[in-house]
């Protein structure tokens, strides 16, 4: 479900500029248009051979941004969104709620938005198509190098709202998609629409870890062009959780203890994610994240403790 969230956040917007003449302008409209649509619809995801459909309402009332989104296929999901706070259903053993920071709400869709000015990246139009009967504007964003993937998005003509979002790879092959099969643009969801499955309303509210004060221990010295560490956290046993974006892409790299005298290493890869694992010195390495297979082997080769030149 997160992995839906995450590009469901690239598929929400609506009308607040003029029309747009160039990408940038294009993009520019997501971010503002996030919080003032009301629309209810039905989106597929396609990702690592599988097909989920989702059912969608959002709805902004006096300032108030509400949003439910409900698997309509495989086990039953629901996410729903109330201002700062989102509740899962059907993920875990009971409903949770977390708050949003600025770092967890909905972050990819402001970041796309300001693409134009990240390292790594270009954006330009595309042709024109149509998305669930809407008439669509195509606008890419370009990986300029092999660390990153890119995107393609159909946007409607009118508003600007993303009617379909491509994960792009090697090659601008297409490695996830989203997009609306219906849409209704202006619709308003009722309070039965937005209102949770369960019985129970929020039973517990976590926040978002912030980054240490404190150096972590480890570090990686050279990440990939355009990539810093935006968080840490510790973990048992001297261990440590460290979080590297560009502010669109992210790679979690995690370090704890590990058996001694256990070598070795893996990769694995599950749709657009891949992740790469070492053993070695009593050590265990972990990278992953939705980036191509180069760049969470480099983040988990190349870590290294705090001082350590070698």
């Amino acid at each position: 479900m997160r992995r839906v969230l995450a590009l469901l956040l690239l598929a929400l917007a609506g009308p607040l500029h003029a029309a747009a003449t160039d990408a940038a302008g294009w993009l520019a409209r997501v971010g503002p248009a996030l919080r003032s649509l009301d629309y209810q619809g039905t989106l597929v995801v396609v990702a690592d051979g599988r097909v989920d459909t989702l059912r969608v309402f959002h709805r902004v009332r006096d300032g108030r941004e509400q949003e439910r989104l409900v698997a309509l296929s495989g086990p039953p999901r629901e996410v729903i969104r109330d201002d700062g706070k989102v509740m899962c259903i059907g993920t875990g053993d009971e409903p949770v709620a977390y708050d949003l920071g600025k770092a967890g709400r909905w972050s990819a869709a402001l970041a796309v938005s300001e693409v134009a000015g990240m390292r790594g990246y270009r954006a330009r139009l595309a042709g024109e198509g149509r998305v669930a009967g809407h008439a669509a504007q195509q606008v890419e964003v370009i990986a300029t190098d092999g660390w990153r993937y890119g995107y393609r998005l159909w946007l409607e003509k009118s508003s600007g709202l993303p009617l379909r979002v491509d994960l792009l790879g090697e090659g601008g092959r297409s490695v996830e998609q989203v997009a609306f099969t219906e849409l209704d643009l202006g619709a308003t969801p009722s309070d039965a629409d937005l209102a949770p499955s369960a019985a129970d309303q929020l039973m517990r509210v976590s926040r978002l870890p912030a980054p240490e004060a404190s150096p972590p221990g480890w570090q990686v010295p050279a990440p990939p062009p355009g990539f810093r560490l935006r968080a840490a956290r510790p973990l048992p046993g001297d261990g440590v959780h460290l979080l590297y974006s560009d502010g669109l892409a992210s790679v979690s790299v995690y370090v704890e203890k590990g058996k001694p005298g256990l070598r070795g290493g893996a990769t694995r890869q599950r749709g657009a994610v891949h992740a790469r694992s070492f053993w070695l010195d009593g050590w265990q390495v972990l990278a992953l994240g939705k980036v191509p297979a180069a760049t969470v082997d480099r983040f988990a080769r190349t870590v290294r403790p705090v001082g350590d030149d070698g």
